[in-house]
This record gives structure tokens, sequence and C-alpha cells, in this order.
């Protein structure tokens, strides 16, 4: 028998942004929702960037483009806003917008990207799904870190290929990704199905476990870490259920989340960042925090 987890409603999203075409659900580097709609109108993209402030829900409306953007991240005082499809290796598919959304840089990220999330000290990790990797792109990579101005500072190939790294296997696709910090960053990547701490650019730990291969935590897309431990959201099976994987001593725990009057939640997909999992439910989001599991 799968045991319950409660996970607490964050909001409708249909309530807060109304009608619009796409969205998407990124998080910032403090564990704060950010939701991104898009409507095209016109020959042009209408984006708005929902953002959970102090004070409530805080809604930013982007200038008109030509292009639509799929993920937004703050940079230091200033909004991300990033394209994930480039048509060759010189098309600006980053955007940088100053607090009066004047558009003040933009510069080349690469094709096939799967998640951006910025730190706290502005530098923008990006990391690539299949079609990227494999593409004519920098996203060839799997992982890359650039500064605020869109200077390369990190890549995972170089990282990978230096000889006391050797063990790493190469991304494939980039299935998770987790900025836990400007010093910490954590991946889980197919083929191989490891989880890989990357630490100030510069050391890691590679945690190539069996469980992490297999069923039901091979294939997530998300997961959330709190010390030794890791939730997963659904893999290629157990869809809905929500997975706690023990570094120490390598034992999963599955889950099936419920809203606080024990409704089960089956939810579509989730998104994580630090110690948060998000889970989207059709319009609602949903929050379990992995230190209250554990």
């Amino acid at each position: 028998m799968v045991n319950h987890i409660k996970a607490i409603h964050q909001f409708n999203i249909n309530q807060i942004a109304g009608k619009h075409d796409t969205r998407n659900i990124s998080i910032d580097c403090e564990g704060k929702v950010i939701l991104l709609t898009s409507t095209k109108k016109r020959r042009k993209y209408h984006h708005s960037i929902f953002y959970d402030a102090e004070w409530g829900v805080k809604k930013i409306i982007i200038p008109p483009s030509k292009e639509p953007f799929h993920y937004a991240q703050p940079l230091g005082e200033n909004w991300l806003l990033v394209n994930a499809n480039a048509k060759n290796d010189t098309t600006h598919n980053a955007f940088v917008y100053d607090e009066n959304l004047n558009l003040i840089s933009y510069f080349h990220m690469g094709d096939g990207i799967e998640d951006v999330q910025t730190t706290k000290d502005g530098d923008i990790w990006t990391s690539y799904f299949d079609e990227g990797v494999f593409g004519n792109s920098i996203g060839a990579s799997g992982l890359l870190c650039f500064d605020k101005k869109g200077v390369k500072i990190f890549d995972f190939v170089r990282f990978v290929q230096t000889p006391s790294n050797n063990e790493i296997p190469f991304i494939d696709d980039c299935y998770a990704l987790n900025v836990y910090s400007n010093q910490a960053v954590y991946l889980y990547y197919y083929s191989d199905f490891p989880l890989l701490a990357i630490h100030n650019m510069t050391d890691y730990e590679l945690f190539n476990h069996e469980p992490l291969k297999k069923t039901p935590i091979v294939g997530s897309h998300a997961f959330s870490i709190w010390k030794d431990n890791i939730l997963f959201g659904h893999g290629y099976n157990h869809k809905g259920q929500i997975h706690l994987y023990s570094f120490q001593n390598k034992k999963i725990q599955s889950y099936l989340p419920v809203t606080e009057e024990n409704d089960i939640i089956n939810y579509d997909y989730s998104v994580g960042r630090k110690y948060k999992l998000f889970l989207v439910c059709k319009d609602d989001i949903y929050l379990v925090d992995i230190r209250d599991v554990i």
C-alpha cells in the first residue's frame, strides 16, 4: 500500500492569470513560484509574469515580442526571458529587461533548452534536452552556465573531460536540474541516470546508484533535495506518485500526494528546486516540502 502525503494548495493558475495560450512554471533561487504566460495577438507574443512577492502575487507585463518566451527568471533586479529554441548559433534567444521593462541586453544561449535557473549571484544555469545535445548548438554540452552578460563560464563537456572527472557520464538529455545555491547544482540525466552534484563549478559528487536507474524513479523530470534525501516526481511509470530516496540506505518510499481534504492529486507534472517540489494538476499548483516528508 502506498502512503499518502499532504500537499498544500498554492494557487489556481486561471484565477491569477486569466485567459492565455501557453504557460510555464519555474522557481526562483528562493523557492518562489514564477508563472509565465503567453498569448499571441497580431503576430506578436504578449507575455506576463506572475511572481510571488511578499505582499502578494505581482504581475509584470513584458513588452510584446516577435518570438515566444518559455522561461522567466530574475537576474538581480532585472528579468531574464528565454526562448527555448534558436534557429542558428547566432540567434539571440535570451533577453534581459530592467525594472522599467526596458530591453537592456540580449545574447545567444543555444537551441533545445530544457530548463533555465538563475542564482542570487546572477549565474544562469541552462540545461538541454536531446535535440539541443545532438543538434548543431552549444547545447551539445548538455549543461552550461552563463554570467549575467551571457558569457559562458561553465561547460559540462569540458568539466567531464578533465582527467580527474572522467567517471562522470556525458549528458544525452538533462531530465531534471536543481540549482540549489550559488555553490551547489544538482542534475539527473539520460541515459545513465545518475544524480550528480557540482560544487563551485570545480568539484563533484556522483551518485550512480542502481535504484536511480529503475522504476519507479527512472525518467523523473523534477526533484527536490534535503540533506541525504531526494524527492522525485514521477518517472516513466507510477504516474501521480512521488518517491523519496535515501542516499544512506539506498531505499525508496513512494507516496500518493493528497489535498488537505484527503483527495488524491493526480498531478500532470512537477517542478522542483531546493527542498520544494511543486505539483501541477490541471490549473492548480500544490507544494510538497521534502523537509515535511522526512
